[in-house]
């Protein structure tokens, strides 16, 4: 029990006044003495009520437990907060590194992707020049075998009349001056 100089002091006077009281109660009652008993006995009432309020006074104001605990939660809080601060930095170094490792997967994956199509094309127009070349061989050698023939000339299609000579198979010659009208 920490009691403070005041309550000491109130405390030590009481108890001197009680043993005082006390004294003199036996006093009164040696000597036969009625009022210096009761004189005795009021003291030591007053003595051991006012020892009896200041030890309820200590009691009730008492705050060392409640500090005690204040304390110890203080320092459980200032250790969550750490631990959270810690969590909080190691959580954005974390993002940062997984923004980091997708930047750079996107762009191998750009780069796989332009390789790839680039491969791709190449293959395209690998196997389109192949597939011409296939063609234009296949077309060779029908033409060679006579499957196919290749178009015959055709001149425009004219109208013969009979009256103007030409032979079937001839083209007339046009004339090419002014005012002349070609058939």
């Amino acid at each position: 029990m920490e009691l403070t100089s005041g309550t000491r002091a109130t405390a030590a006077a009481a108890a001197v006044v009680m043993l005082g009281g006390v004294a003199l109660t036996i006093h009164g009652v040696w000597r036969a003495q009625a009022p210096h008993s009761l004189a005795g006995i009021v003291l030591s009432m007053i003595a051991l009520t006012v020892i009896i309020l200041t030890v309820i006074h200590h009691w009730v104001t008492d705050t060392s437990t409640e500090r005690l605990a204040l304390g110890k939660a203080q320092r459980e809080a200032s250790a969550e907060q750490a631990r959270y601060i810690a969590l909080q930095a190691a959580l954005e170094i974390d993002q940062a590194r997984l923004y980091r490792d997708i930047a750079a997967d996107r762009a191998a994956d750009q780069t796989r992707l332009k390789n790839e199509r680039q491969a791709m094309q190449q293959e395209f127009e690998d196997a389109r020049t192949e597939l011409v070349n296939d063609a234009m061989a296949t077309f060779a050698t029908w033409v060679v075998n006579g499957k196919v023939q290749p178009p015959e000339r055709q001149s425009g299609n004219l109208i013969r009349f009979p009256h103007q000579g030409h032979q079937p198979g001839q083209t007339p010659e046009r004339q090419r001056e002014h005012g002349g009208v070609a058939p």
